[in-house]
């Protein structure tokens, strides 16, 4: 028999959950924004990266917004002790993933401002990884949605994000090299460094996905 203040605490992390949803909502807008930004400066069109910009600052904005609300109804309640450490670093981790991706688009906006002629050949990673970032986004989403419903399917989309993760990490692999040929053959020191933050960035919001839903496992295996 379920006493009643276990069933209290389950109820109480659904609504947290809930409210993580909203919190990832966000999120994936703000990916999304920045996979048309790195596109928008692909294509050298200036204005479009500086709108873009602007969609990812107010999204990531709004995404800390609910990250606070989070926290503070972590903060009173009916909570199991294991059950709100697990969802507060859940809400951490996917705060990170939008700090990330606003850090690579402000940087990807220094450089359409200087006038830096990247090669498309150097944006092209850019461009995928952040496109690997939206989908494990969007897998997040569903694991969220499926944590307490349905946790063996939360647990095989969590593994799909560590497979996407493992692939934007090749990617960046692969483009550290053609970055460093690229910046030895044509000097100028701070676009390199802000080019290479660009592609750290990315990468670690991919990283930041991964995290996010090994601790959407976590909480998956304990309603099993």
């Amino acid at each position: 028999m379920v006493s009643t203040w276990t069933w209290i605490s389950r109820r109480r992390e659904e609504e947290i959950l809930e409210m993580e949803l909203k919190h990832m909502n966000y999120i994936l807008d703000a990916a999304k924004a920045t996979l048309e930004l790195v596109q928008s400066f692909k294509q050298r069109k200036s204005r479009e990266v500086e709108e873009k910009y602007a969609q990812v600052k107010k999204l990531e904005r709004e995404a800390d917004n609910v990250k606070d609300e989070i926290i503070a109804n972590l903060s009173t309640g009916t909570f199991h002790p294991i059950d709100r450490e697990e969802l507060l670093r859940v809400t951490l981790s996917a705060d990170d993933i939008a700090a990330y991706l606003n850090s690579a688009a402000r940087r990807i906006l220094l450089l359409c401002r200087v006038d830096a002629e990247i090669p498309s050949h150097l944006i092209e990673p850019l461009e995928k990884i952040a496109g690997l970032a939206l989908e494990s986004i969007k897998l997040i989403i569903e694991a969220v949605s499926k944590a307490r419903s349905d946790p063996k399917t939360a647990i095989q989309l969590a593994k799909k994000v560590e497979e996407l993760e493992e692939e934007a990490d090749e990617i960046r692999s692969n483009a550290e090299e053609d970055v460093i040929k690229w910046c030895n053959e044509n000097p100028g020191e701070g676009t390199c460094i802000a080019l290479y933050n660009v592609l750290a960035s990315l990468e670690m919001s991919t990283d930041k996905c991964e995290d996010t839903a090994d601790l959407l496992r976590s909480i998956a295996i304990l309603s099993i």
